[in-house]
């Protein structure tokens, strides 16, 4: 579950969807969709999100239950 993972992540860094977004260059909007589990990241964006965040994309899938 990407998105839920994603944003439990943010949530616990203090990060808003809006900051998020406006760090990796993404709309909120899309922030919102993956969070929702109604679109998923390319590869490329969700680098992008784990880069703003920051954490590597190996952290994240490692502890992706």
């Amino acid at each position: 579950d990407v998105g839920q993972k994603l944003k439990t992540i943010r949530k616990q860094r203090g990060l808003s969807q809006r900051e998020l977004a406006t760090r990796a260059g993404l709309t909120n909007g899309t922030i919102s969709l993956i969070e929702q589990n109604r679109t998923s990241p390319s590869v490329a964006s969700l680098k992008s999100l784990l880069d703003a965040i920051p954490i590597s994309m190996a952290e994240f899938f490692s502890t992706l239950e």
